[in-house]
């Protein structure tokens, strides 16, 4: 059971509205988003809480139809029912609430308060000198909004260096980015080229071109924010330099667990399904 700020917050809201459950449930209805009176009745009174995929879908289109902003009543939601916990950036980085401050300079709550990650492909190539040269992903977003018409990226890149090129290779046009040289974080705004509504799915591809050599760079990973059907990271180095050993592994609710791998060529690669939320990436060492 809750604690009541989320059926409060939802009582409020459709008071301020002078909406009635039934005219909810209808509005509802009319979205493909049905959730029966009943349900809507325990939400209200805070002895139940919206949890399964279905219902958290229908609370961003209640949210819409209340006139409210993303995220206003998820974010009240236990953290074990919230497609992404308030805390969870801490799993990402330690300058976490740097990055919620980004986040809001470009108008968002959390990275995924419209769109969440479905499936991503990601390649990380290396230069002849160690160094990055570039990144880029594959991705499929669903929208979890009726109007759904930007996505947040979230890069992380040596501290002091330049700002990375953000290049949108489909699906997307870059809005606003915010570079935070000092601890090496940068968060962008994807403008999509047409809004989604609730349910529906698109696929975004984006290229990073490294503008600062970091031949210290020895990892690449993948930040869930929620679960995922599918992640693949692959990992492309130079011919001539192949490093002599790499991991993959994984932190989820700060613990680590590490596998190791064998190279391919000059690559290493690693693709896993079901996982989220938490944080997987590929790890080398040169000797």
């Amino acid at each position: 059971m809750g604690n009541g700020g989320f059926g409060a917050a939802f009582r409020d809201a459709l008071a301020a509205r002078s909406m009635s459950l039934g005219a909810l449930q209808r509005s509802l209805e009319a979205r493909g988003t049905p959730v029966s009176l009943a349900t809507l009745s325990y939400w209200r009174s805070g002895q139940r809480e919206p949890e399964q995929e279905a219902s958290l879908r229908a609370l961003a289109q209640i949210e819409h139809i209340l006139h409210l902003d993303p995220g206003a009543l998820e974010r009240l939601l236990e953290p074990r029912r919230r497609r992404v916990g308030l805390d969870r950036l801490a799993d990402f980085s330690e300058h976490h609430e740097r990055i919620r401050e980004l986040l809001g300079e470009v108008g968002f709550n959390s990275p995924s308060d419209r769109l969440i990650d479905r499936e991503v492909v990601l390649k990380y190539e290396l230069g002849p000198d160690r160094a990055p040269v570039r990144s880029s992903y594959v991705l499929v977003v669903e929208s979890i909004h009726p109007h759904a018409d930007r996505r947040a990226t979230v890069l992380t890149v040596r501290p002091g260096a330049e700002t990375p090129q953000v290049t949108p290779l489909g699906g997307y046009r870059l809005g606003r980015l915010r570079h935070d040289r000092e601890r090496g974080i940068v968060v962008g705004e994807m403008i999509l080229d047409r809004p989604l509504v609730a349910g529906e799915t698109a696929m975004l591809e984006q290229e990073v071109t490294y503008a600062t050599a970091d031949p210290s760079d020895n990892s690449y990973l993948y930040w869930a924010v929620r679960r995922m059907t599918s992640v693949s990271i692959w990992v492309r180095f130079h011919p001539e330099l192949v490093p002599a050993r790499c991991e993959y592994y994984t932190v989820v609710d700060g613990v680590e667990h590490v596998t190791e791998l064998e190279t391919f060529g000059a690559s290493v690669s690693r693709t896993v399904t079901g996982f989220g939320p938490g944080t997987l990436g590929i790890r080398w060492y040169w000797d």
